[in-house]
């Protein structure tokens, strides 16, 4: 008896170990996906769209991708940061536009745990929302408070790293090392010490190039210290040794744009066939249709990346499948960005449908969608009314004993309560105030996961 116990307390503790050892993936797409769940059918929470991330934790059967940095969420963290009057400036897409890039820092160390939204960085296509005085689109950041970022590198330091000085650089792809070097690809074509660098390339910084604050973000880069590691042609012969092939079973395009990047967690390197250094292996995307949804890795020659087990690639069809999404007919577009983080945990997040700005001639009524909550738990929908004005920045407020925080004031409105379903997705239908409409005030949407006893994630609806 003893022994029996004793022995299924080490499969417990393995079994623990293995779960707890799952990985999973922030990713974004260069076009609106839907998850291989469709949120039970849940319109907002089911969508992908370019402006925002998703995390999946692939594993045995089929898993689905689930909402991650919401636009929603990036507009109740940023508030009113132009100072246009607008926490919400838009019902179709984030601060920024569309989602350039995903990055997790590895140096010193990597994360240990479940990440939430405000630890991963992003790099944005455009400025719009932002506070255009300090913010450039090629800047890494995340949104580390309330009203406030936290800026890993800045468009200005890669211009250092470059040679340049002055001009524009638009960061497509990041990752970093254990080390602290940074593998990059840039949206168009630029100008380096050792030649010109196309879309397609992967450009290396070495750490000992690199100064890094008490932060470990960056704080300076040596001039023209940026090379090119592999080529776009490089890059697509790893693609073609891969055996990769598309969602109808053809090969991929030999003319692309690399676009997401990331290390590999199997370990192991790769030798440079411009600089005939050796570089530790990485995970890489490129953006269009004959990606759809592949992750490759540059270990033996070019090969399908693998996570938990799972292949990210397939060398029969690469359908979407492999990320937790649901390809049309003409399959999947490519990944934006990319970032490994430790866990599964999807963040408990509210999405409005159908739209997050509300006029007198908007139809009054909006479903807050959630994603993430415990399956079966009791949702309870609440909102809280912010204040209007230039400059705005609803607050985050944490009560003791609670997970998570609530946004706005202390002073809720109860919507309803909804069990979540066994996907963990919930959605509750209000009527919205007309006494609000042209005021310039927003409510602040937002659900508690009774199970979990959690606050979620922010969805700022705007009056106009």
């Amino acid at each position: 008896m003893r022994l029996a116990l004793s022995l299924t307390c080490a499969a417990a503790t393995t079994l623990a170990g293995t779960i707890a050892a799952q990985d999973s993936l922030v990713f974004c797409m260069d076009g609106d996906e839907v998850t291989l769940d469709n949120a039970s059918g849940l319109v907002e929470a089911g969508l992908i769209r370019q402006d925002e991330t998703a995390i999946v934790t692939p594993g045995p059967g089929a898993y689905s991708a689930a909402p991650f940095h919401t636009m929603n969420l990036q507009w109740g963290y940023l508030g009113d940061a132009d100072g246009d009057g607008r926490v919400c400036d838009s019902s179709s897409g984030g601060p920024g536009d569309d989602t350039d890039a995903v990055f997790v820092k590895r140096f010193p160390a990597s994360p240990a745990g479940s990440v939430t939204p405000r630890e991963v960085f992003l790099s944005k296509e455009g400025n719009a929302g932002f506070d255009t005085s300090t913010f450039e689109d090629g800047d890494v950041f995340r949104y580390a408070s309330q009203g406030a970022l936290e800026v890993f590198v800045t468009e200005a330091m890669l211009l250092d790293a470059i040679g340049a000085p002055t001009g524009d650089v638009d960061v497509d792809a990041i990752c970093q090392t254990d080390q602290g070097d940074l593998f990059l690809s840039f949206a168009d074509t630029e100008t380096l010490p050792g030649g010109s660098s196309e879309d397609g390339d992967i450009i290396f910084i070495p750490a000992s190039a690199i100064t890094y604050d008490a932060s470990f973000n960056v704080s300076a880069i040596a001039s023209g210290t940026a090379e090119v590691v592999l080529t776009e042609d490089d890059v697509i012969a790893f693609t073609a040794n891969s055996l990769m092939l598309t969602s109808v079973g053809g090969t991929p395009s030999t003319s692309i744009d690399t676009t997401a990047l990331e290390l590999d967690p199997a370990g192991g390197t790769f030798t440079s066939p411009t600089t005939l250094g050796t570089y530790p292996n990485i995970w890489f995307a490129w953006s269009g249709f004959s990606n759809d949804g592949a992750v490759l890795s540059t270990a033996g020659g070019g090969s399908l990346a693998s996570l938990n087990g799972a292949l990210l690639a397939s060398d029969v069809a690469t359908t979407g499948a492999q990320l937790g999404l649901t390809p049309d007919s003409t399959g999947l577009g490519g990944l934006m960005g990319m970032a490994l983080v430790p866990g599964g945990s999807n963040p408990l997040t509210v999405e409005n449908h159908p739209t997050s700005l509300i006029t007198s001639s908007t139809i009054l009524w909006s479903r807050q969608e959630v994603s993430g909550a415990t399956p079966g738990s009791p949702v309870v929908f609440f909102t809280t009314l912010g204040a209007a004005g230039a400059g705005v920045v609803p607050p985050a407020i944490g009560l003791p004993g609670f997970g998570g925080v609530v946004y706005g004031n202390l002073t809720p409105y109860l919507l309803g309560t909804v069990n979540a379903d066994a996907g963990g997705y919930a959605g509750n239908v209000f009527t919205l105030p007309t006494v609000l409409v042209g005021s310039a005030a927003h409510l602040m949407m937002q659900a508690f996961d009774f199970a979990a006893f959690s606050f979620g994630e922010p969805a700022p609806i705007q009056f106009l």
